[in-house]
């Protein structure tokens, strides 16, 4: 017998008290004058009484340590678990479930048994057949990547342990090719034998597909200078003997292709000396183009050199061409300056982080990304970047940069007072409702409308126009003063109904005939086919009557080609977008054009605002002039070194993050800079603005040495002084960013003096920076995990499994030891303590 719970034993000490309780009331039975031992125990009869009624409380005792009687039983229940992921032969997979049947014939009928299919997850199967089926359609070309990409066997040996049954012997059949991703199979085997699960391993055959890789692929060294040669080591395998081409690219352009011959399961390496002759982190590729493969995943590999030199600039123009006197006199102040048309913006954070600075000089919002303005943000915000915007028609608000993550890293806001010499705007903004309007589109319209509104001075006017098969009217006409009023009226715009654009327009344009204002001006959102109408007539009739029309496409179903011709007829701007999150930045854009107010052109002389290392050494009196600039309003944290006699700032930096924005309000082309390009040290004052904003080294005062694991990555840390001794007590500031741009904060711990170790998950590539802010110390680092570990092909089988007993596929349930069957007792020990009890009482009161 055994018992479930021993702590209710401590209750029989509790039986003493009761028991001398009834031993004293048995006086009663004796002569209180002559208390022999057999009259004060009360009799043979008081003593069989309280014996019995003692044996039954403690018979309770027991029945609540839930007893129980074990008896041997053969059973067996049998865990089947077939390794399905992209290294093993599929076919050989199949031979072996097509065989289970056959085996399973060998279990009694009181047996069980369970069926998985493993890779990067566990799924069950009802039978062998449900599973073939799902072989063969894999064998047929349909992928399943989420199962298939990883040999998590481990994961699977735990989570299926889960589903053996109480009362039988536990037999695990694993087949597989043996060789596991992730964690090794030594813990698992523990637990395994613990709970005295007896495992089988039945070998599947690997991949039997001609298949080639990249197996590693490295730098000699982490750092170069400009113009340095560094040896890039390769390293190719294949499973079958083949020609190949493998190819060495930098951002995107293949610098080396070389023919090599690959032989089967064989290691071949390749050394490639290639110069570094740009500066920053240089990401190359490693491509391999075999003549026969099957996964191209495993045909790429990355690795970062960090290279050293000149401070390196990115220009963003839509007319590249105008920045060459600007380039050039940076180039001859030893700047590496690249310049780049409208789609020139990097998109990932590995590109931006190829240049010390980024200097948007004449490029809208409207031709950025969501996701490259918050790239933007980040690149300046965590890993010290320099931002800076120039004056132009597509910059500030003119560009549409109002309240966006690019806006948020400079010093001025594009919001600024209008004069009250400047001529009042009336606009008209006329959005589609329509159903296909539902969702995000109808939000981004309301959302761009009242940014719009907002940039509006208080003298200026607005209306809003909305419409499905019908004309609404949101909002009167009304002064822009009244932003609350509008506001509600634009939060009450839901989309529903049809599409006939015409009405609105018409009343748009009757309500800017009514309007005395100097500018007037209509945009038009629709992202569908409207019905009929004389939209041509109507664009030429505001134009007759100096009122301009700007059309918004959004999506594929708008007519472009009707939206483009009304624009070009009302004398305005045309967009097209699928983005219904660009709608702000082209309406604040339209708005600033259309006003005509942000711009100032005549010969305006900087003034010195405050002194600043940025230009320290250089007087007012040899300021050029700026011929024309832009608007804009300081923000507090901002510090504007020059500034015009109008007030408005020219120059201005501030600090945002760990980098710093600069807006320069003029531009540096011959429209407005032609004096500043004329100046004899224009490039010497630039280069020192430019030098003041540019992100400093990134890997200054800190040290690193990085693992590369199954799991991710360890990262060993240490931060010193100027005399190369460590720094103890470092409060890391740590973030990783993804390929996606997703942000993580970074946990450091300190692992010894002034040592410090960072474990960072895996992924396929992330970019991790390490700034130790009170020591002004910053590391950037680019880590590759490459291909997931399932698709390589220097992997060792597992020696856990190399050592576990093979499969005997005729005996599936050998050498198992019966397990002892559990049976309760606690109701024939509950029922023979009442019957003690009731025998107890009737016996003392016979």
């Amino acid at each position: 017998m055994g018992l479930m719970r021993t702590e209710p034993l401590w209750w029989l000490l509790i039986l003493l008290v009761p028991l001398l309780g009834i031993a004293v009331s048995l006086v009663n039975r004796g002569d209180q004058n002559r208390r022999s031992w057999r009259t004060w125990a009360g009799g043979p009869k008081g003593w069989l009484s309280t014996l019995l009624r003692v044996l039954g409380l403690a018979l309770l005792v027991l029945g609540l340590c839930r007893p129980f009687t074990t008896t041997p039983d053969d059973a067996v229940h049998v865990n089947i678990l077939v390794d399905l992921s992209e290294s093993v032969d599929l076919q050989s997979a199949r031979d072996a479930v097509a065989a289970l049947p056959r085996q399973l014939e060998q279990l009694r009928a009181k047996d069980s048994w369970s069926l998985f299919a493993a890779g990067n997850a566990v799924h069950p199967y009802e039978s062998p057949q449900a599973l073939l089926k799902d072989i063969d359609q894999w064998i047929d070309g349909v992928q399943d990547d989420s199962l298939r990409c990883d040999s998590a066997l481990s994961h699977a040996l735990m989570t299926t342990r889960l589903s053996f049954p109480a009362g039988k012997s536990r037999r695990a059949i694993l087949l597989s090719d043996g060789y596991p991703t992730g964690q090794p199979l030594d813990d698992v085997m523990q637990v395994m034998d613990k709970e005295q699960i007896s495992l089988r391993f039945g070998k599947l055959d690997r991949l039997s597909d001609p298949e080639a890789a990249v197996q590693s692929f490295s730098s000699t060294v982490p750092t170069a200078y400009v113009g340095q040669v560094v040896r890039l080591h390769v390293e190719l395998g294949a499973n079958k003997s083949m020609p190949a081409q493998l190819r060495m690219l930098h951002r995107g352009v293949v610098v080396k292709q070389l023919p090599v011959t690959l032989q089967a399961n064989e290691p071949f390496s390749v050394a490639v000396d290639i110069p570094m002759n740009t500066p920053g982190a240089n990401v190359w590729t490693a491509e391999l183009l075999p003549q026969e493969d099957r996964f191209p995943l495993n045909n790429v590999m990355r690795t970062t050199v960090q290279v050293k030199g000149q401070p390196r600039l990115l220009f963003l123009h839509r007319t590249p061409h105008a920045m060459r006197l600007m380039s050039k006199a940076l180039k001859q102040q030893g700047f590496t300056v690249e310049v780049r048309g409208e789609h020139g913006l990097p998109e990932t954070l590995d590109e931006l982080l190829a240049f010390d600075g980024i200097v948007i000089a004449d490029l809208p919002a409207t031709d950025l990304t969501e996701r490259q303005m918050t790239l933007l943000k980040r690149y300046v915000s965590d890993f010290g970047g320099g931002l800076a915007m120039l004056g132009s028609d597509n910059s500030f608000g003119l560009g549409g940069y109002y309240k966006t993550p690019v806006e948020d890293v400079l010093p001025l806001v594009s919001r600024y007072e209008k004069e009250k010499e400047k001529p009042s705007l009336a606009m008209v903004l006329v959005i589609d409702k329509s159903g296909s309007m539902g969702g995000l589109k109808i939000d981004m319209a309301r959302q761009a409308s009242k940014a719009a509104v907002e940039l509006l001075s208080g003298r200026d006017q607005i209306a809003v126009v909305a419409f499905d098969g019908l004309a609404y009217t949101v909002s009167e006409m009304r002064y822009a003063s009244d932003r609350d009023t509008v506001y509600g009226a634009i939060d009450s715009i839901q989309a529903g109904g049809g599409t006939n654009m015409y009405p609105a327009m018409a009343q748009a344009l009757k309500m800017l005939q009514e309007t005395p204002a100097k500018i007037r001006h209509v945009i038009v959102l629709g992202d569908g086919m409207s019905q009929g109408g004389d939209f041509e007539g109507i664009a030429m009739t505001m134009a007759d009557e100096n009122i301009t029309l700007s059309t918004v496409a959004l999506g594929d179903g708008a007519d472009a080609n009707l939206m483009a011709r009304m624009a070009e007829l009302g004398r305005g701007r045309f967009y097209q977008t699928n983005d219904p999150q660009s709608m702000p930045r082209i309406f604040t854009r339209e708005t600033m054009q259309a006003s005509k107010s942000a711009i100032k052109e005549d010969l305006f002389s900087p003034i010195i605002a405050q002194l600043h290392p940025m230009i320290s050494g250089f007087e007012q009196a040899d300021m050029p002039f700026a011929l024309g600039y832009v608007m804009a309003k300081p923000k507090p944290t901002a510090r504007v070194l020059l500034a015009l006699e109008t007030g408005d700032p020219l120059l201005a930096v501030s600090r945002f993050g760990l980098g710093q924005g600069v807006c320069f309000t003029s531009d540096l082309t011959e429209r407005w800079g032609g004096e500043w390009l004329a100046w004899d040290d224009c490039g010497k004052f630039w280069a020192q603005v430019f030098r003041s904003m540019v992100r400093s080294s990134d890997s200054t005062g800190i040290y690193t040495t990085v693992e590369n694991h199954a799991e991710g990555w360890v990262v060993h840390l240490q931060s010193s002084d100027e005399n190369d001794m460590p720094l103890p007590g470092i409060q890391w500031d740590a973030v990783v960013l993804g390929n996606g741009g997703e942000k993580q904060t970074q946990l450091v711990k300190t692992v010894g003096y002034g040592r410090y170790q960072a474990k960072i998950d895996g992924a396929s590539h992330q970019t991790v920076r390490f700034s130790d802010p009170v020591n002004d110390h910053l590391k950037v680092l680019h880590l590759d995990q490459g291909y997931p570990a399932e698709y390589r092909l220097d992997g060792r089988m597992d020696r856990v499994l190399q050592q576990t007993t093979k499969l005997d596929p005729s005996d599936i349930s050998d050498n198992l030891t019966p397990v002892d069957r559990r049976k309760s007792i606690v109701m024939p020990i509950n029922l023979l303590a009442m019957l003690l009890l009731i025998l107890g009482i009737l016996l003392r009161r016979l």
